[in-house]
């Protein structure tokens, strides 16, 4: 009762005291707050316990709310008392100095706070100061020094306020370059000194911490600091610093971890995206033993992406081309070149996974030469230097139907991708020379398909915006576009390629051809818009640079056409798969392609096969069979039933009896 007594006696005491005492203004009390903090660091005992145990962080929260107080009371841009006093006496300096020591335990923490507040909370510039930058930069050296230290959450959160206000203000980030004060003369052989960017060494330290919270927020520092337009920032961080080396070595070691016993099948179920790679032990061991490292690998994979797609130029060809030079070539090429089945086919998988995350130019176009190699010119048989190239091509006809069908699904990304190299090379370099016709081809086009409304001005202009990668001296042939009439006979060409009895889509009730057509238009249309920036002709287009003495239609090419000629014989996954690739290529609209590809009345050379000719042996070879055996047509029938889901099994012979009785 005494001790009620005496709190509530000492709290009206203490009351009074404070109305009798005069107000202090805001720079008085902002004062009296550092001399407090200054002051509990001049008792020898402040070293001896926490720095929970004090009232240093009210002292210095009382100081930001001040400093807030201050700059909504004056006009915009002007700098009250209270900064004044902050910038003339150096007090981040000191708190730098008190923080890098950590003492009490958990100093640098609240330091790193204050730093935080100071620079979110208050909308006056305060980094183009010296006294601010330089303390701020004393500090961000000290980040990540200590592995899984106590102070790691503070740290990334001001470093990330640093990179933010970076980012409003791009030239602010030559504060954090320290560039060496001496240079090394002409004459001498000693390494030329590295500047010091700091803010990108402390977010490479702390990208590594086992927080994966930590470790995000970095990455996030990382990419806000390579997408600066500052070319300095730009060259100290690929040449001064470890950036495209570590990054790259992150995702060399993830994939060295990937599951060496996963069906190739399951990789395309996987969806991985940077930042949400969290999966738990127990989920891991539901679905297949090591989907924790194929997550973790494509979702570093996918922040390369996505960094690369935001990036600096000279960043992202820099890092594009590290991830090439140490994982691509050195990593990569040995696993899908090696002798075995199994390890073949799963890094070819892997490798097509890679390419449906792959989405910033600069790191497509290293793959894709990676994969292709980077010859433009007219391919000659036999010549084909490539070693990756000319191996994935040659195993789309490989013995082993599995090795087959994974070779075929990377063709089929890489030609979904927005690259024009990869039609070009694969394609397009055998066929502008246009010497897959002979001389009359010309006239018989022209006189079977030339309508009264012909136009040849536009054709013209068309190729005067012609892709850069397609030769200046292309010239126009002398065709106009294709009507209405001519396209129908096109289509009925294919139609009537197949007698009626073997038609099976019209034999069942659904054939889903409406479906089918849907799909392919939304095909096309996506093709059309990937390629219209390439600025392809209306009308196919001779060049005399691309001219072979002997038609070559290329390995790529030949390859799809010789394994359709052998469509009765493989099986329906691999012809699945070798349709779906045909599709992409007959949607790609580029005159030359299409009509060398699909058009049935081209006069070929005697050398030159097209999609209809070998479609046309295809055909002969089935009515062959019908001949000989006339239940073909209702064979046909029953397998697209069974295809389509359609065909009564056993299981549901049994569920309608039962329903009946």
């Amino acid at each position: 009762m005494k001790k009620r007594m005496f709190s509530k006696f000492s709290n009206y005491l203490h009351q009074a005291v404070e109305a009798l005492t005069p107000q202090l203004t805001l720079q008085e009390e902002f004062m009296y707050h550092w001399k407090s903090v200054t002051e509990f660091f001049m008792d020898s005992k402040g070293d001896r316990i926490n720095v929970e145990q004090t009232s240093l962080s009210s002292h210095l929260d009382q100081m930001i709310v001040l400093l807030q107080e201050e700059e909504s009371s004056i006009e915009r841009g002007g700098t009250g008392p209270c900064m004044e006093y902050l910038l003339q006496h150096k007090l981040l300096e000191t708190l730098y100095s008190l923080g890098r020591t950590d003492h009490p335990p958990g100093m640098k923490q609240l330091v790193l706070s204050f730093f935080t507040k100071l620079l979110s909370r208050l909308k006056q510039p305060l980094l183009p100061n010296i006294s601010v930058h330089r303390a701020v930069h004393r500090l961000i050296k000290s980040c990540g020094e200590v592995k899984a230290g106590p102070s790691e959450t503070e740290e990334i959160q001001f470093l990330c306020t640093v990179c933010a206000i970076v980012k409003t203000d791009p030239y602010l980030v030559n504060f954090f370059i320290e560039v060496p004060k001496e240079k090394p003369s002409p004459d001498s052989t000693d390494p030329v000194p590295k500047s010091d960017f700091s803010l990108v060494q402390s977010l490479l330290a702390l990208s590594n911490s086992a927080d994966s919270r930590v470790a995000v927020k970095s990455c996030e520092g990382l990419m806000l600091c390579a997408s600066l337009p500052e070319q300095n920032a730009a060259v100290s961080m690929v040449n001064d610093t470890e950036f495209c080396t570590q990054v790259s070595q992150r995702l060399i070691e993830s994939y060295l971890k990937l599951p060496s016993n996963v069906h190739p099948s399951e990789l395309d179920m996987v969806e991985a995206k940077w930042g949400l790679d969290i999966i738990t032990e127990s989920e891991d061991q539901q679905s297949f033993l090591g989907k924790r490292h194929l997550i973790s690998f494509l979702s570093w994979l996918d922040y390369c992406d996505q960094l690369i797609g935001v990036a600096n130029p000279y960043i992202a060809k820099s890092l594009s081309k590290s991830i090439r030079e140490t994982f691509l070539d050195v990593i990569m090429e040995p696993s899908l070149l090696q002798t075995s089945e199994t390890g073949a086919v799963l890094a070819t998988a892997y490798l097509t996974r890679c390419l449906r995350t792959v989405c910033s130019h600069p790191l497509l176009a290293e793959f894709c030469k990676f994969i292709l190699g980077d010859d433009m010119l007219p391919e000659v048989e036999g010549t084909d230097k490539w070693r990756v190239r000319r191996r994935l091509i040659d195993r789309c006809d490989h013995l082993s139907e599995e090795l087959s069908l994974t070779s075929l699904k990377l063709f089929d990304m890489l030609l979904q991708k927005d690259n024009e190299f990869i039609i070009y090379n694969l394609v397009l370099r055998n066929l502008i020379g246009r010497d897959y016709y002979t001389e009359d081809t010309v006239m018989v086009k022209v006189e079977d398909s030339r309508t009264k409304e012909e136009s040849q001005s536009s054709e013209d202009s068309t190729l005067e915006k012609s892709s850069p990668l397609s030769s200046t001296s292309s010239s126009p042939v002398p065709s106009t576009n294709r009507n209405r009439i001519e396209v129908h006979k096109i289509v009925n060409s294919y139609f009537s390629l197949l007698p009626e009895d073997l038609k099976s889509s019209y034999q069942t009730a659904d054939s889903g051809y409406d479906m089918y057509l849907k799909d392919a238009h939304k095909q096309y249309s996506d093709m059309c818009e990937m390629c219209h920036p390439w600025s392809w002709p209306k009308e196919p287009v001779t060049s005399e640079v691309y001219h072979m003495t002997t038609f070559y239609e290329g390995s790529f090419l030949r390859m799809i056409l010789d394994k359709l000629s052998r469509l009765l014989d493989q099986s329906y996954t691999i012809n699945l798969q070798l349709t779906s690739v045909i599709a992409k290529l007959a949607s790609i609209p580029h005159p030359n392609l299409q009509e060398f590809f699909m058009d049935p009345y081209l006069c070929l050379k005697d050398n030159a096969k097209s999609l209809f000719n070998v479609l046309q042996k295809v055909a002969n070879e089935i009515k062959t069979q019908l001949g000989s055996d006339p239940e073909l047509g209702k064979k046909l029938v029953i397998a697209r039933k069974s295809l389509l889901g359609v065909m009564p099994t056993i299981t549901s012979l049994r569920q309608n009896v039962h329903e009946n009785r």
